[in-house]
């Protein structure tokens, strides 16, 4: 049987309009087909990888495309270009079984790459691409793998992606493994949890201090948010604390909610792209409605506190919004915008945030508990809320575009 060749061409240069043009006419000069190109524009630098045959059926076909790139080389240096070009023997692609897309987000540093790469090529795993969608001083790039068994058995995806969160957690980088496929373009609804997510710190816990009981209700909130105690348990104990405690001391704690830094600019930009956000909180709709408000959010769910002559009762009225709520409700609003769970986005921090993250079909944990790391499909921590854009599939390039349309917004009250 006749082989097949493909000429391989790689360039860089310093990139100008109209010069990935003139290469594929040059190309096309010398009766080559394209067959495939990968071009990209970074930092003015234009990088280009093409595999080009030859059409013609007669003869060496791997003659005449060893012909065809020294003329290449020798033309391409006349416009400035370095290219490296070479003859290879072609292969059919193996079958694409099983494939995860698994996004780095952090700082830039030294190792990053080869940390994960390295993790990654231990578990026999092959990378089919990798891509940058963030660079500077913030970096986000996608690798994405086949876990299928290619050339061997089914890999262990639990454990290379729990091997993965390690390895990025030592080298201070973020990450998220999920399923690569449309799915991930087609998300339309981001859930969020309140304390410690979209705002910071806990306001249950700024409740005890105005009401001189924030050492144990500090102790109730952190046993309930590694799992320890139930929540509805926990919840109730420290309501009870807080009895004849002023609404206007409700107010206050309410006016000066300090929002996870990007908070306000990413639900901004998710609303422009089409998005829909909720808040699903085990915290009080004294607050979650003022939140909705301030940062123009589509649904708001929290637990009713009593009040009465001005005054909490130590009492919560109505559903407790608890774990299994939270992932009820997850449910309720998929169901009210006419959406399958699989494009549903759930962020959360602690053991409550469980099941809505699990119901979802992409669960991320954030600034996360241990107990929701390990259950979640990727962790982000508050120095890069922003990167859940990058998780769903966008650029820099393409949130450019959004962020020219809107400028960002001071984090603080106004």
């Amino acid at each position: 049987m006749a082989q097949d060749y493909l000429l391989t061409l790689q360039a860089v240069a310093e990139d100008r309009p109209g010069l990935l043009a003139e290469i594929a006419g040059l190309v096309t000069s010398l009766r080559g087909n394209i067959v495939h190109v990968e071009h990209r524009q970074t930092r003015g630098m234009l990088t280009l990888l093409m595999l080009i045959e030859d059409p013609e059926d007669e003869g060496s076909k791997r003659e005449r495309l060893a012909r065809m790139g020294d003329v290449l080389t020798t033309r391409l240096q006349g416009l400035g270009v370095d290219a490296t070009v070479g003859v290879s023997q072609t292969q059919a692609d193996p079958p694409v079984r099983d494939l995860r897309v698994i996004t780095i987000i952090g700082a830039d540093k030294v190792g990053v790459m080869h940390a994960i790469t390295r993790t990654i090529a231990d578990h026999s795993v092959p990378i089919l691409q990798t891509h940058q969608v963030a660079s500077g001083e913030f970096m986000a790039f996608e690798i994405v793998v086949d876990v299928g068994g290619n050339g061997g058995k089914k890999a262990d995806i639990q454990t290379l992606r729990d091997d993965v969160r390690t390895t990025c957690e030592a080298v201070g980088v973020d990450v998220v493994v999920q399923p690569h496929g449309v799915n991930r373009r087609r998300r339309r609804l981001v859930v969020f949890d309140m304390d410690s997510t979209l705002i910071q710190g806990e306001v249950i816990n700024e409740l005890a201090r105005a009401a001189g009981a924030e050492e144990e209700v500090e102790a109730l909130t952190k046993r309930a948010m590694e799992g320890e105690i139930e929540f509805e348990e926990a919840l109730r104990e420290r309501v009870a604390r807080l009895e004849g405690l002023g609404e206007e001391e409700l107010e206050s704690i309410a006016d000066e909610m300090r929002l996870t830094p990007g908070a306000s600019d990413l639900v901004r930009v998710l609303k422009q792209m089409g998005f829909k956000v909720a808040l699903i909180s085990g915290g009080f709709t004294f607050f979650t409605d003022r939140l909705k408000d301030r940062l123009g959010l589509d649904y708001a769910f929290g637990n009713e506190l009593v009040i009465e002559g001005g005054e909490l009762t130590g009492e919560v009225e109505g559903e407790i919004i608890d774990s299994a709520r939270k992932g009820e409700l997850v449910e309720e609003i998929a169901r009210e915008e006419g959406l399958p769970l699989e494009e549903v986005v759930a962020i959360g921090d602690g053991a409550n945030d469980q099941i809505m993250l699990k119901n979802a079909g992409l669960g991320i944990a954030f600034n996360a508990k241990d107990i929701l790391r390990r259950k979640a499909d990727g962790q982000i921590t508050k120095d890069n809320l922003a990167g859940l854009l990058y998780c769903l599939g966008a650029s820099d390039l393409e949130l450019d575009e959004f962020r020219r349309e809107s400028p960002p917004v001071s984090e603080s009250r106004d």
